[in-house]
């Protein structure tokens, strides 16, 4: 018995010492895999990549094989990684000295920065940490990482993640499952699938969407948002459609809580023109429009329930590109509220004084009580046309905006209408249907408007013409009446008619 177990021993042994063998043999150099693992990171990722420190091995399980200071630079990027680490299975080591048919059960990626641009433009993205672990390609893996995204000396955005990573054999499509994320604006729950295109693209370091990422990858998925942070206002259950195929990508975004109502908005970006191209599609329905308007951090008092939508398109990767391509048709339907008409009150009360006649505007209240408001507004780069109606003000608005500038500069031409039954504005019968101009310039949250003073002069003089001709084919007519036989009143009638046109007159 004792003699059996010797042998077993023995055997046992020689076995270890093979393997202890082997082990020492395959471990003793881990830089002898450098060429080998410069190739795998430049297959994966498309990046030629020097690796200038060493490759270790930690012996203690799991069996580790890091490597650091990995360096490359690639179509204006330049990528720095501070350590990589690759669990591997020792079964597979002792199998096969092939490093691509090596079992990696985890990887670990420390301190990886991708940096473009120069000065103002820079754009850094860093990887504080990745991990992967459990991995097996075709399955799902448990991953987490931390990062962070930074432009020019704008302030860094974090993000951390965390989910399931499911990586295709041939590495090309990756999946995430159930994404948790957190960041600075947001938070919520994706879940993701994307694939290699295969295409090599350079993205303009100013532009406002990387291209790269556009041309090279494929992708749909979507995200349900518990937060999402706008101007210092949350928002919550917000979802997100993503879709992107071959460049042309499509982003459907729902917030069925904003501000008393709800919004959405279709987003296209089409890459694939030499000259990008984007549509907008914005929608609001039943939105509180004080609180809007006090959100966007615009002094005009409007309280009414706003429904807005339209279609805005514009060309281009930067703000300057896109700000002078805009076309846009939208309507808006502002519904029955109050909104402040302070801005063509008093103008109109100056030109009321003209008339000695100042009562009827005086008595309008600065927050006007409207039961229609509706408006139609084109856009052409920095050029706006809008049509608006105001119970019987419509309003016909052209002009200029330039956002970068916060430059205003309008023209508009007001008409009170003779709208019998219509909540009305209450103006001297003189000035209905009679186009009277604006012009307002300045800002857009305080712009100045006055009546264009050569117009008004016009105006004015139109008016009190128009007034001293009806009282003197008032008195002609009573003359008619007194002095001229009544054989001959239509025939003098006529006459009159000929000489001052027809006016609105006593008939016979």
């Amino acid at each position: 018995m004792l003699r059996i177990l010797v042998r077993v021993f023995g055997t046992l042994l020689l076995l270890l010492l093979i393997v202890i063998g082997v082990g020492v043999y395959l471990l003793e150099d881990a830089n002898r895999f450098k060429p080998e693992l410069v190739g795998l990171i430049e297959t994966q990722a498309g990046v030629p990549v020097r690796i200038d420190g060493d490759l270790t091995w930690q012996l203690l399980p799991p069996l580790s094989l890091s490597a650091s200071a990995i360096r490359a630079d690639h179509e204006g990027t330049r990528y720095q990684l501070d350590e990589l680490a690759l669990d591997v299975d020792l079964r597979s080591i002792v199998k096969t000295r092939d490093f691509d048919r090596w079992i990696i059960r985890s990887l670990r990626i420390d301190g990886l920065q991708m940096r473009s641009g120069e000065g103002a433009e820079m754009s850094t993205t860093k990887i504080e940490y990745l991990t992967l672990s459990d991995f097996s390609p075709g399955q799902p893996s448990p991953f987490t990482t931390q990062l962070s995204y930074q432009t020019g000396e704008q302030p860094a955005i974090p993000l951390t993640l965390s989910g399931l990573m499911t990586v295709s054999a041939a590495a090309d499509t990756f999946t995430i499952s159930d994404g948790n994320f957190t960041t600075t604006d947001a938070s919520g729950v994706c879940n993701l699938t994307a694939s290699s295109t295969g295409k090599s693209v350079t993205s303009a370091a100013d532009g406002l969407i990387p291209l790269a990422v556009w041309q090279r990858y494929d992708w749909m998925g979507t995200c349900l948002l518990d937060r999402l942070t706008l101007q210092e206002e949350d928002f919550r259950r917000v979802s997100v459609e993503l879709a992107n195929k071959a460049g042309n990508s499509t982003t459907e975004i729902s917030i069925p809580e904003f501000f008393g109502g709800q919004a959405k908005s279709r987003i296209q970006i089409d890459t694939r023109p030499t000259v990008i191209a984007w549509q907008v599609q914005p929608e609001l329905q039943g939105v509180d429009s004080l609180a809007l308007m006090t959100w966007l951090d615009q002094r005009l008092q409007w309280i009414a329930p706003l429904a807005y939508g339209g279609t805005i398109t514009m060309q281009g990767n930067t703000e300057d590109e896109l700000i002078n391509s805009v076309r846009a048709t939208t309507q808006f339907d502002g519904g029955q509220g109050q909104i402040s008409i302070e801005k063509i009150k008093q103008p109109l009360l100056a030109l009321a004084v003209l008339f000695e006649e100042t009562d009827r505007i005086e008595r309008w209240p600065d927050l006007w009580d409207y039961e229609r408001m509706t408006g139609d507004w084109q856009v052409d780069g920095k050029k706006h046309t809008l049509k608006l109606a105001l119970d019987n003000l419509t309003a016909a608005i052209t002009g200029t905006y330039d956002p970068q500038a916060d430059d205003l500069d309008m023209t508009i031409n007001v008409i009170f209408e003779d709208q019998p039954g219509m909540h009305s504005f209450d103006i001297n019968p003189r000035l209905v249907d009679m186009p009277i101009p604006f012009r307002c310039r300045g800002t857009l949250d305080d712009p100045t408007c006055r009546i264009d003073s050569a117009e008004s002069k016009r105006l004015v003089a139109k008016v009190l013409r128009d007034a001293a001709s009806e009282e003197l084919l008032t008195e002609l007519d009573a003359t008619i009446e007194e002095k001229v036989p009544e054989e001959f009143h239509e025939v003098t009638r006529s006459l009159l008619d000929l000489l001052g046109g027809k006016k609105d007159r006593r008939k016979d």
